[in-house]
Parts: structure tokens; sequence; C-alpha cells
């Protein structure tokens, strides 16, 4: 019987197509959070929580230090493209047997800067974005795509939002 588990390697950042390799610690990728609205009529039991949307999303950077060539890159009227891609190794009975690719991408602009207090061996500059556009890819597949301004919600390349776009008129 074999046993088989994946586990994330390591990881690298990109912003506006630039490599960072080395000066992020973490990266806190968007949470798709489904925005619902509550439905209730006479005649039910009880409550039934409809789709409605999603929620804002955020991507947040831990860097390592105050690295001069990123911090000046960001804006909160200019949108940065941020570009995350991992290794995921699989093991089958202990012994790698693949490696998949997780990218991750996503488009919005700076909403906090926040240094760490200055210590010292430590600098750690944490950056929040309010992201507009995010889509996570997984050994090729598109597991999912949201684009806030085009209300487009796809997931497994399936597009949730479309026929709501065709009513509207988009």
């Amino acid at each position: 019987m074999s046993n088989k588990v994946e586990k994330l390697l390591n990881a690298n950042i990109y912003l506006d197509d630039v490599n960072h390799a080395g000066k992020a610690e973490e990266v806190e990728v968007p949470k798709i959070g489904i925005a619902t609205t509550e439905h209730k009529a006479l005649g039910m039991i009880g409550p039934l929580e409809l789709f409605g949307g999603v929620e804002k999303l955020e991507l947040k950077i831990k860097w390592g230090a105050h690295h001069k060539d990123i911090l000046t890159t960001f804006s909160p009227t200019k949108a940065n493209k941020i570009t995350v891609r991992a290794a995921q190794q699989a093991y089958e009975n202990s012994s790698v047997v693949g490696t998949k690719q997780v990218r991750c991408v996503a488009v919005g602009r700076l909403k906090e800067n926040a240094p760490s207090a200055i210590k010292q061996n430590e600098g750690n500059v944490e950056t929040t974005f309010a992201i507009d556009y995010y889509k996570k890819t997984v050994d090729g597949v598109d597991v999912c795509e949201v684009d806030i301004v085009n209300s487009i919600y796809k997931v497994n390349g399936e597009d949730c939002y479309e026929e709501v776009r065709s009513c509207l008129g988009l």
C-alpha cells in the first residue's frame, strides 16, 4: 500500500516581475471568503445563506529587512503585480516522486507598510496590499481566479459569475 504526501518545499517572490529571492520571510496569499446573503421566507424551517460575491482580498508580505529597492516601489495610487512561485514536492513511501509548481498572481495597491521595532539582528517590515485580482495555479491547473473589477470568479476554470455578467450586459 502506497502512502502519498505533498509538502510545500520553498517559494520565491516577484514584484512587478522583478525577482526578490531571499528577501521575503513569509507571504500570506489572499483568503477567498465568500460573501453571503441570508434568505428566510414563510414556510421555511430556517434561513439559507446564498452566494453574494466575494469578500475583500488582502495579501501580506513579511520582509526580512528594510529593502530600499522594494519599499520605494510601493504607492497607494499605483498597483503592483505580486507573483509567488512555490515548489511542492510529492512523496510516496518517503521518496520524492515529483515536484509541482504552485503559482499565485495578485494585483493590488499598498494598504499598509508596517515596520517592526528596530532591534539588534531584527528589523522586519510587513506590507499589506488591497487586492483587485488574484489567480492560483497548481501544477498547470487554474484552481481559482477572482477579478473584482470585471466580476469574474472562476473555480477550476468554471466561471461562476458568467451568467450574472451576461444578465447585466457585461
